[in-house]
């Protein structure tokens, strides 16, 4: 009897910790801008550092009126276009969180839900 108390409460002890480590918030949602080479509305210059990168986008979502939106990371998701015209894409895909609150003027400024 003992050894099934022991075995149970281990067993719910474990399920308690797994399940504490979904560190998911429901009401923050994740977003992607593909970046363009010269028409992403917060630089003219796709060869920006990434710092100044961040910087720039957390500035153009401030002035946007987006409250909460936290600038993640920038990721290569792809080599780039062959075109080099300022609409192509250049491969690089800059994600922000934001509150749920927020997804409608996300989506409005061209911000892609993940």
């Amino acid at each position: 009897m003992k050894k099934k108390l022991i075995l149970g409460l281990s067993l719910l002890v474990i399920g308690f910790i797994w399940s504490c480590q979904d560190n998911e918030n429901p009401n923050v949602i994740e977003f992607y801008w593909e970046q363009t080479g010269c028409a992403d509305p917060w630089a003219v210059n796709s060869n920006l550092s990434n710092k100044t990168l961040k910087s720039a986008v957390e500035e153009y979502l401030r002035n946007e009126g987006v409250v909460g939106a936290r600038f993640t990371s920038i990721d290569v998701e792809w080599s780039g276009a062959v075109c080099l015209a300022c609409h192509c894409k250049t491969g690089r895909w800059i994600y922000i969180s934001a509150p749920l609150s927020q997804k409608e003027k996300l989506l409005e400024l061209g911000f892609q839900q993940k």
